[in-house]
């Protein structure tokens, strides 16, 4: 049989197609699988808000002995395929004062360290205004790299955020520069509309969309659209590429039982014909937080993408976490300095971490190539401040996650005291998606020395 495309599609009725994962089909000969390239090398940014309590991170430390802290306590089972970055400094106060914004606002555009532009945004505790930075985020320019080598992924990069629907300083993570330009990128918000552009072959053919739309409100499965192609495709493929595809497509099957029921579980949740969950219901966040992984790692899996910007919300989150017993937003509690309030920050920040797990659970059960995306995927978790009270940026703590082709030295803690910074945090993102020429990243006055010593 002649090898499937990388980029081959099941086509079906209104310009619906479905993208495949990774075949042994699509190797060039089945006598030459153990030449096969390696699997392509994904990134994965995920954000969560309002600094934490740096003093109660680490129970104990040592670049091996650490013992994690409450709040950091879920992922203690996933220790052998962490790095936890210590303390990196962002470095805002070396720019000038005209050309950096709060440390929220600042720090919310973190993934592009640039001098921040002229504009009308209100900066926190003054009487001046400020723009957005002025140059492009580490997703969009590392999917740029990525296309320029490979054309045929679908997608530069994907930007999701839970809640707020709305764009400003406050929740825009994503930029597309070039330097000297602001140019904000709005993220995706409703996954619903998500899950149709990254199901529709053509990304920006609205019917195709909206007979995925359509077909979801009466609980009806999109991937029947393409079920006679895929059937005959089946017959052509042996054992292991099957079991792929049906992997694949039960995946699918349970991001749609989840737009359908809220849940993911149709038996458990019974709702009207046609009704979905409001995905900026602050009540909501755990459900379109999990959908969104799960789309982020249905368009790895088809290598639609190779980079996602996924935020848990925007910088100076005020979402109400009533799941926690809490009835004040996180951005207040973050501001107070008592021990109530930081008990209320640890509970939040815990159970992000608990949500965060299920990210690395669902690329740990997704088969890419040879292995899963746990095996071929780094996940770079950040904040945009060390601590919420103190509006600290010199103490940041950012967590990679992912065996990401065992490019790092993992299950270590290292402490960088505020000698290096979060631009060098970036530019070993760069390294270990195969752009080693890049030296640094953002402003100059940000970088302070390169890579980080992490292989």
């Amino acid at each position: 049989m002649k090898p499937l495309s990388r980029r081959t599609f099941l086509r079906g009725a209104s310009g619906v197609a479905l993208a495949l994962p990774f075949l042994d089909a699509m190797r060039p000969s089945r006598a030459r699988a153990q030449e096969a390239p390696p699997a392509p090398r994904r990134l994965m940014f995920v954000f969560q808000a309002n600094g934490d309590q740096t003093a109660r991170r680490f129970s104990a430390g040592g670049e091996t002995s650490f013992q994690l802290g409450e709040f950091l306590a879920p992922l203690e089972p996933y220790r052998e395929d962490l790095l936890f970055l210590n303390n990196l400094h962002k470095r805002f106060y070396d720019l000038p004062e005209s050309e950096r914004a709060d440390n929220h606002q600042q720090g919310g555009s973190s993934l592009a360290p640039w001098r921040s532009g002229t504009g009308s945004f209100p900066i926190g505790g003054t009487e001046s205004t400020i723009g957005y930075v002025e140059g492009p985020s580490a997703d969009y320019a590392i999917g740029g790299r990525v296309l320029e080598g490979n054309e045929r992924v679908a997608h530069r990069h994907l930007v999701y955020r839970v809640g707020t629907k709305w764009n400003d300083i406050w929740n825009t993570h994503a930029h597309a520069g070039p330097v000297g330009e602001q140019n904000p990128i709005p993220a995706e918000t409703d996954p619903y509309a998500a899950y149709a552009r990254i199901f529709s072959f053509t990304p920006d053919d609205a019917a195709a969309q909206k007979e995925v739309l359509r077909r979801l409100a009466k609980r009806q499965s999109a991937i029947d659209l393409v079920r006679e192609e895929g059937n005959s495709l089946l017959t052509r493929l042996g054992a292991e590429d099957r079991a792929k595809i049906q992997q694949h497509l039960d995946s699918m099957r349970d991001i749609e039982r989840a737009l359908q029921t809220g849940n993911g579980a149709a038996a458990c949740v019974q709702t009207p014909l046609g009704e979905r969950l409001d995905p900026y219901d602050d009540d909501n966040h755990m459900i379109m937080g999990e959908l969104f992984f799960k789309i982020s790692a249905l368009a790895f899996a088809c290598d639609l993408t190779r980079v996602v910007n996924f935020n848990w919300s925007g910088n100076t989150s005020g979402r109400v976490y009533s799941n926690l017993g809490l009835s004040e937003g996180h951005h207040d509690i973050s501001h107070n300095s008592d021990d109530a309030a930081f008990a209320d920050v640890r509970k939040i920040h815990r159970h992000l971490w608990e949500q965060n797990t299920k990210l690395y659970e669902i690329l740990k059960n997704t088969s890419d190539g040879d292995g899963t995306l746990w095996d071929h995927t780094l996940v770079v978790h950040w904040n945009e401040l060390g601590q919420g009270d103190t509006h600290s940026i010199h103490d940041t703590l950012v967590v990679l996650a992912g065996k990401a082709h065992d490019y790092f030295r993992r299950g270590r803690m290292i402490d960088f005291d505020g000698d290096r910074s979060f631009a060098d945090m970036l530019v070993s993102c760069f390294h270990y998606m195969g752009f080693e020429d890049v030296t640094s990243f953002g402003h100059e006055i940000l970088n302070t020395g390169g890579a980080l010593p992490l292989t």
